[in-house]
């Protein structure tokens, strides 16, 4: 009988395991990072984050809100962690705790302009209103360029009124705005603001912080991975010959 009962509770603590959730949000409106596709999530956040959960046994649940609720709801425990090519700035390390950044790769900012206007570079912006999203990294670009950066919800929202000239610029993660440029008329790019290292990282609650330190172990050992270079060839492909030369390099 208590080899009976040993057995149950072994199995009990392993579907337990097993069936651990982990509710991340994110917000699907950041092409490569996260976006859907046949209504359904995508991205390398995504696909990431899934590995990262599979390494540490946790299911993946899945929340798409808006950029500037997602801090919020974390703090508020309607979610466990963020990932949403989220820059952990020194103003948002004091409410959270972050993951290290688990991009290994240069990143850039594309400045976008109507096609009508006369601007030719990001110095011309000076004084200029500058369209970002709510709570990104690129409305600190707008202020280190000295232009006046204008709050959006959305990349979308900015570049209509960029269309209808109703802002000067839009500043915005290049491999986002190379897929604007595709689709949108009116807009052109005129520059490029260099991220030499890109902070995004995975935000979890200031009381979790032994949680970040596990993502953070494994985002190091998922670096070296043949997975994350699928990844890294899969949304960014114009930088995997530059990731893997560093890989080597760093060996």
């Amino acid at each position: 009988m208590k080899k009976i009962i040993t057995i149950l509770m072994l199995i009990l603590s392993t579907l337990s395991f097993a069936a651990k959730k982990l509710y991340v949000g994110t917000n699907a409106e950041f092409k490569p990072y996260e976006y859907l596709e046949n209504n359904k999530m995508v991205g390398f956040d995504i696909e990431l984050m899934e590995l990262l959960g599979k390494e540490l046994g946790y299911e993946i649940k899945w929340q798409d809100m808006s950029f500037d609720g997602l801090l919020p709801a974390l703090q508020m425990k309607k979610i466990d962690a963020v990932i949403a090519g989220m820059s952990a700035t020194p103003e948002r390390e004091k409410a959270v705790s972050f993951s290290i950044p688990y991009v290994f790769f240069e990143g850039g900012h594309d400045v976008i302009v109507n096609d009508k206007s006369s601007f030719k570079k990001k110095e011309d912006l000076k004084g200029k209103t500058i369209g970002v999203q709510l709570g990104s990294i690129q409305e600190q670009f707008a202020k280190d360029n000295d232009s006046i950066p204008k709050l959006y919800n959305n990349f979308t929202e900015a570049l209509l009124d960029l269309q209808n000239q109703k802002i000067d610029a839009v500043i915005i993660a290049e491999v986002s705005g190379k897929e604007y440029l595709k689709t949108m008329k009116g807009i052109k790019k005129i520059d490029t603001i260099k991220d030499k290292l890109p902070n995004a990282s995975i935000a979890f609650r200031k009381t979790d912080a032994k949680l970040a330190k596990k993502f953070s172990d494994t985002i190091l050992k998922l670096k070296n991975s043949p997975e994350y270079a699928k990844l890294v060839k899969k949304y960014f492909p114009e930088h995997y010959d530059n990731f893997i030369a560093s890989l080597k390099k760093n060996k």
